[in-house]
């Protein structure tokens, strides 16, 4: 869900991104939808006009960018239908209370996070120094999403109640420490609560081939790379979207979001809705290389 409270279809991960060619985008996508479709058994020969039916599209929404370069584009309930059309609207009817309810507990009218074998609850000296890793984190948000009024911003909206560690999930953090965060939100009503996670930012396969000093010296923070990657990709990025550091280390911070749905390809097993989808993909591909030439030529 964007700033304007509208459900989009698109990229949500940023943690790869780095300067480079644009085709490496499309040739990782092209790659990865390969692998799916031969995993779900289908032949060279069939592979191919789907691979193909992504690209074209990718290409479409270049023409069209060319030719209206004012237009705003996203793919919304308004403009989606089949496989892509389902997801957002399972996004659509979750709530933040349900969401909250599956990582917390409720008692004596206070909200905490849930702790377990893998969940663990942080030291006093571990919970100051998060503190002030976070207060750094406040200040990488633009004004513009913090509400212009100060008093809520200090002591409402980013008031923490709870923090917790965990060991991250992930390919690239798996085994390494992530910490969770309870805010209270937009207002003392504890269904108003948010959750925020700040993980550690990973650095850029694509870094280890582009080796270029010009380059690199624009990205010694990770945590910075990856939010200026999302922030050159989407046309609305996430209201709680930030970076921080944390004993030399550098972290993404985000938040739990309740209206978010992963694209689940294991439902997805004919052709002309694998078509479908491909599609779209190739319209986001093609939208978010158009954003980040925007934002560059203007910046």
């Amino acid at each position: 869900m964007d700033n304007h409270g509208i459900l989009n279809f698109d990229v949500n991960d940023f943690d790869e991104g780095y300067v480079g060619p644009f085709t490496w985008d499309v040739k990782r996508l092209l790659a990865s939808l390969n692998l799916i479709c031969h995993r779900k058994g289908f032949s060279n020969e069939e592979i191919k006009p789907i691979l193909i039916a992504c690209v074209e599209e990718y290409l479409k929404q270049i023409y069209e960018f060319c030719n209206h370069p004012t237009n705003n584009f996203a793919l919304t309930l308004r403009n989606t239908s089949g496989k892509v059309k389902e997801l957002l609207n399972k996004a659509r009817i979750k709530t933040n209370v349900e969401c909250l309810q599956l990582r917390t507990t409720i008692k004596d009218f206070e909200r905490t996070l849930n702790r377990s074998k893998y969940t663990q609850s942080v030291d006093g000296s571990l919970r100051a120094e998060l503190i002030h890793a976070f207060k750094k984190y406040c200040n990488t948000i633009p004004d513009i999403k913090k509400g212009l009024d100060k008093m809520t911003y200090s002591e409402g909206k980013y008031k923490i109640k709870d923090i917790v560690s965990s060991l991250a999930q992930g390919i690239g953090s798996a085994a390494k420490t992530t910490f969770t965060f309870l805010l209270e939100g937009h207002s003392e009503a504890l269904e108003s609560d948010v959750i925020i996670y700040m993980k550690p930012a990973q650095k850029s396969a694509i870094s280890y081939v582009v080796r270029n000093p010009n380059i690199d010296k624009y990205f010694n923070d990770d945590g910075l790379r990856i939010v200026l990657c999302s922030y050159a990709m989407q046309a609305s990025t996430p209201e709680w979207l930030g970076y921080t550091n944390l004993h030399g280390v550098s972290y993404v911070v985000d938040a739990n979001t309740a209206y978010s749905e992963d694209l689940d390809w294991s439902d997805i097993n004919n052709i002309q809705d694998i078509i479908e989808v491909v599609q779209y993909l190739g319209k986001v591909m093609g939208k978010n290389d158009l954003y980040k030439r925007i934002r560059f030529k203007t910046n």
